[in-house]
C-alpha cells in the first residue's frame, strides 16, 4: 500500500520505485548507524515491518509485533491519504 500510494502521487511507477528502493535498502540502514537517529529509524516502514513478522522478539526491539504492524499500517494509511489528496487536487 505504501508503494501504491507513492506511485499514485508520482504518477509513475518507475519514479516511485526509484525513490522507494534506495530509501528502504540504503537510507534506512544508514540511519540506524547514526546514534542520534537510531531511536527514530525503528519507526520507518521497513523496520516496523521486520518487527511485525519476526517470530521471536529481540532485546533491541523497541516494540512488539502488534505495534510494528500498527506503525506499518500508519505508513500505508499516510501514503494512501497522500495519494487521495494529490489525486483530488491534481485531477479534480
Amino acid at each position: 500500500m505504501v508503494c501504491m500510494g507513492v506511485a499514485m502521487m508520482m504518477r509513475d511507477q518507475t519514479i516511485a520505485l526509484g525513490l522507494l528502493v534506495p530509501f528502504f535498502f540504503l537510507v534506512s540502514p544508514l540511519l540506524e548507524l547514526v546514534p542520534v537517529l537510531q531511536r527514530l529509524a525503528v519507526y520507518l516502514p521497513d523496520r516496523a515491518g521486520q518487527v511485525a513478522i519476526r517470530l521471536h522478539a529481540r532485546p533491541i526491539d523497541a516494540f512488539g509485533p502488534v505495534t510494528g504492524l500498527a506503525v506499518l499500517a500508519l505508513w500505508a494509511a499516510a501514503a494512501v491519504l497522500g495519494a487521495w489528496w494529490v489525486l483530488r487536487r491534481r485531477d479534480a
